[in-house]
C-alpha cells in the first residue's frame, strides 16, 4: 500500500506529459491550417489561381518534410523543455506577421511573398513532431504506449477541426484574416503551458542507464527494414490524398455546388471533425492484424473505393458525396496515424522513435507538398473530376504496392 501514491503520481506525470504533447500537436496543426482554412477567401480578394495558393502549402510542406528529416537525427539533443515553447512561438510571430500584411495589403499586391513566409512558417515547426515522439518514447511506460499512440492521433484532424471551424466562424463575420491571430495566441499560451508544467519521467519499466551511457537500440532485422520500406511508400501517398483532399474539399464544395465560402468551411468543419476518430479506427484494424503493411492496405483499398464513388457523384449531389469524404478522410488519419506514431514507438526497441517518426514524417510532406500543388494545378487546367481521379490512381497503386511488400516480407521470415 505504500508505493500507491507513488505510482498515481507516476501515472498522473505520465497521462500530463501525452496531454501536454496532445495540446502541443493540435497548437501546432491550427498555426499551418490557419491558412488553409482561409484558403477561399485568399482566392477571392487577391485573385489568384488555385495552383498559385496551392503552391503557399507546397512550400510549408517541403521546408517541414526536409526539417522533419534533419530534426529526426538531432531531436535527441534538443531542451524537452524549450523545443516547444520556442518552435511555437516562432509560429506565432509568422501567423500574426501574416495578419498584419494581409490587413496592410502587402500580400493581395506582393502575393509571391505569401510562400517565402509560410515556407518559414513550416520550418520552425518541423522541430515540433519528431521532438514529441521522442519525447513520448523516452518517457513513458510500454503500457502507456498503445494509450498515447490513439491519443496522439486525434491531433491531425482535432487541430483541423479547431483551425477550419475557427476559421468559418471569422469568414463569417467578414474577418478571415484574424483567423491568423487566434492560431497565434492559441499557439502562445500552450507554449507557455508546457513550459511551465512539463516534468521528464523516468521510464520505470526498464534498469536505468547510467547519465553518460549512450542510447542503444537491437540490431534492425531484414523484416523490419521492409517495414520501414512500405511505411515510407504510405507516407508518400497517403498524404498526397490525405492533405490534397484537406487543402481542396472547400474548394471543390464551393466550384462544384456554388456554395458561399462560410457554407463550404461549415461542410469540410465538420467532416474533418469525424476525422478524429481516425485513430480510434486505425488502434482496433492494428489490434485485429498487427502488421502496418497489413492494416494500410485496408484503409487504401477502401479509400479507393470512396474515391472513384465521389468522383462519380461528384456532379450528381452534395450530399452523398459529403458523407462518403468522411470515411476517406478517417482512411488518411488512420494511415497518417499508424505511420507517424503508433509504428515508430512500436518499432523503439530497435529504431530511435524520434528519427523513425522524422524520417516517415518527412516523407509524408513529400506526399503533402506534391498533392497541394498537384491537385489545385489539375484542377485550373482541367476539373477537380480529373483530380479525383489521380487521387484513385494513388490509392490503388499504394493497395497494390502493400499487398507486394507483405509477401515480401513474409517471404524474409
Amino acid at each position: 500500500m505504500s508505493n500507491s501514491p507513488a505510482k498515481k503520481t507516476e501515472k498522473d506525470t505520465q497521462n500530463l506529459i501525452i496531454a501536454l504533447c496532445w495540446c502541443v500537436y493540435s497548437a501546432a496543426y491550427f498555426g499551418r491550417y490557419s491558412f488553409s482554412s482561409s484558403v477561399n477567401s485568399l482566392i477571392d480578394s487577391c485573385g489568384v489561381t488555385n495552383a498559385e495558393t496551392g503552391l503557399i502549402a507546397t512550400f510549408f510542406f517541403v521546408a517541414y518534410g526536409v526539417g522533419q528529416v534533419a530534426n529526426g537525427f538531432l531531436c535527441k539533443r534538443y531542451n524537452a523543455r524549450l523545443v516547444f515553447p520556442l518552435s511555437l512561438g516562432g509560429s506565432a510571430v509568422i501567423n500574426v506577421l501574416v495578419f498584419f500584411l494581409l490587413k496592410t495589403g502587402f500580400i493581395t499586391s506582393h502575393f509571391y511573398i505569401f510562400k517565402y513566409i509560410w515556407l518559414l512558417n513550416g520550418a520552425v515547426q518541423s522541430f515540433i513532431w519528431t521532438s514529441i515522439v521522442f519525447v513520448m518514447g523516452k518517457n513513458l511506460d510500454k503500457s502507456n504506449l498503445a494509450k498515447a499512440g490513439v491519443v496522439i492521433g486525434t491531433t491531425v484532424p482535432a487541430g483541423t477541426f479547431i483551425a477550419y471551424s475557427t476559421g468559418s466562424l471569422m469568414e463569417h463575420l467578414g474577418l478571415y484574416e484574424w483567423s491568423f491571430v487566434l492560431a497565434a495566441i492559441i499557439m502562445s499560451c500552450v507554449g507557455a503551458a508546457w513550459f511551465v508544467f512539463f516534468k521528464p519521467h523516468k521510464r520505470s519499466d526498464i534498469a536505468e542507464a547510467p547519465e553518460s551511457a549512450p542510447e542503444k537500440h537491437g540490431k534492425i532485422s531484414s523484416a523490419t527494414l521492409i517495414i520501414v520500406a512500405g511505411l515510407a511508400i504510405f507516407a508518400i501517398s497517403n498524404n498526397l490524398i490525405k492533405d490534397g483532399l484537406q487543402q481542396w474539399i472547400p474548394k471543390i464544395l464551393k466550384d462544384t455546388y456554388d456554395f458561399s465560402n462560410t457554407k463550404a468551411l461549415i461542410l469540410a468543419t465538420a467532416i474533418y471533425l469525424c476525422g478524429i476518430s481516425g485513430s480510434f479506427i486505425a488502434k482496433k484494424i492494428n489490434q485485429k492484424f498487427s502488421d502496418h503493411i497489413i492494416c494500410s492496405t485496408i484503409f487504401f483499398a477502401v479509400a479507393a473505393t470512396l474515391i472513384i464513388s465521389i468522383r462519380l457523384l461528384l456532379n450528381v449531389s452534395a450530399i452523398p458525396v459529403a458523407i462518403m469524404m468522411i470515411p476517406t478522410m478517417i482512411c488518411g488519419y488512420a494511415v497518417n496515424n499508424i505511420v507517424t506514431s503508433v509504428a515508430p514507438l512500436s518499432l523503439r526497441d530497435e529504431i530511435n522513435p524520434g528519427v523513425a517518426a522524422g524520417v516517415l514524417d518527412g516523407f509524408c510532406y513529400i506526399g503533402s507538398a506534391i498533392g497541394t500543388y498537384a491537385l489545385g494545378y489539375i484542377a485550373d487546367i482541367s476539373s477537380w473530376n480529373t483530380a479525383l481521379v489521380l487521387l484513385f490512381a494513388v490509392s490503388v497503386f499504394s493497395a497494390v504496392a502493400a499487398l507486394a511488400l507483405r509477401l515480401l516480407k513474409r517471404n524474409k521470415a
